[in-house]
């Protein structure tokens, strides 16, 4: 994989979802309306790198209220993935460009950052921490490219979320498109720390940590244990894989409730 090319691409049983930023060797960054048309909501996602490899993931951890969506690689220690894309803090006026495109697509796009940062209101109610973009390809619909890492001089510093309507006609696309930064979206997870990106000391094929986060390490372990034991129940056909769906789906909910605060014994 070759210098800013960190994008994904996610689908389900062969059906396109949307793109994500490889954040970690264990993370993709995502919006949440990219995964609304999957089947499971903690089913097994394909995901394409840009090398043209394939891995598995599911969807760990969201924010749903701000579109926002994590989703965990599968055996991640399998692969030679990277340890992190250079990030950086989005500046107007910038130049832009993303370097991934949709099946059937060849148009890469690219701009300028016209407003940044800016308190943007998402889809779902939520406000975060976004981007203003115009884009030079007038391409009309981009939703395509949801999800995308957003690239500037010298780091990644967004991913793709929505594109704004006229006010005048609310049918017709503008050529401005909003985007999250990602620095302040993974202040909203748990899962890692803005350090991780720095290739320190950290194992990237962990998630990271501060001294009094090791508790919580301990957690994502035993919950990764316990969905490889049920990924091989499933195989070797000792449950169903409706059965597995249903543990699958607790296991990662308990975890989320205590990872959010709630029953530190669940």
């Amino acid at each position: 994989m070759t210098g800013d090319q960190y994008w994904v691409r996610i689908s389900e049983d062969g059906r396109f979802l949307g793109a994500g930023l490889l954040l970690t060797r264990v993370y993709v960054l995502t919006a949440m309306h990219c995964l609304r048309e999957a089947r499971v909501q903690y089913g097994r996602l394909d995901l394409e790198l840009a090398d043209g490899r394939a891995v598995t993931g599911r969807l760990c951890d969201s924010v749903k209220d701000r579109d926002l969506a994590l989703i965990h690689i599968e055996d991640a220690r399998r692969y030679d993935l990277p340890v992190a894309p250079p990030t950086d803090w989005p500046r107007p006026d910038a130049r832009w460009r993303g370097t991934y495109c949709p099946p059937d697509e060849q148009t890469q796009l690219s701009g300028r950052v016209s407003h940044a940062p800016i308190t943007y209101r998402s889809v779902e109610g939520g406000e975060f921490t976004g981007i203003q973009l115009t884009v030079e390809q007038g391409l009309g619909d981009y939703s395509g490219y949801s999800g995308s890492p957003v690239d500037t001089d010298p780091g990644v510093v967004g991913i793709l979320m929505e594109q704004q309507y006229s006010r005048a006609d609310p049918a017709q696309g503008s050529e401005v498109l909003i985007a999250a930064s990602v620095r302040h979206a993974m202040d909203l997870f748990p899962h890692f720390s803005v350090d991780s990106l720095r290739n320190g000391g950290h194992d990237p094929t962990e998630p990271c940590e501060s001294a009094e986060q090791a508790p919580e390490r301990n957690a994502v372990r035993d919950v990764e244990v316990v969905l490889r034991a049920l990924r091989q129940w499933e195989e070797a056909g000792y449950i169903t894989p409706e059965e597995a769906q249903e543990q699958r789906g607790r296991t990662l909910r308990k975890f989320g409730d205590r990872a959010l605060g709630g029953d530190p014994d669940a």
